[in-house]
């Protein structure tokens, strides 16, 4: 069992869309430390999980000719967790960019007034 929860981690993600970057992510433990530097990139294979062509990368540097991850999770089922957690608030942001792009240029409507006055003494009981 692993000292630290899925419950404990929260994300914080910004949306880039710039070549195979699409996403930065901060994972937050416990509302107090932030590690940054996790990505979500675009893949030339679909995820098995997420059935989407991406790739999610821990924070990792280039030594000796070699990427070597600076994050790694022992337990397995966490690391997937955290995987799934970044997966899930780049769907969120991708759909909500796609949904607000959506809209721009359309114009105001009236508002609809949906309120309906009931009286309480008419409704059988």
């Amino acid at each position: 069992m692993s000292p630290i929860c899925i419950q404990d981690i929260t994300i914080q993600l910004k949306l880039l869309n710039t070549g195979n970057l699409l996403a930065r992510a901060t994972v937050v433990l416990f509302g107090v430390g932030e590690e940054h530097g996790w990505k979500v990139m675009k893949s030339n294979r679909m995820h098995p999980q997420f059935g989407d062509d991406v790739w999610i990368q821990s924070p990792c540097y280039h030594a000796s000719g070699k990427w070597e991850e600076m994050v790694y999770i022992s337990d397995k089922k966490l690391w997937e967790q955290v995987h799934e957690k970044i997966y899930d608030a780049y769907f969120m942001a991708r759909n909500k960019k796609a949904g607000q792009d959506a809209v721009v240029g359309e114009t105001e409507k009236e508002p609809v007034n949906n309120s309906e006055e009931i009286n309480p003494e008419d409704i059988p009981f």
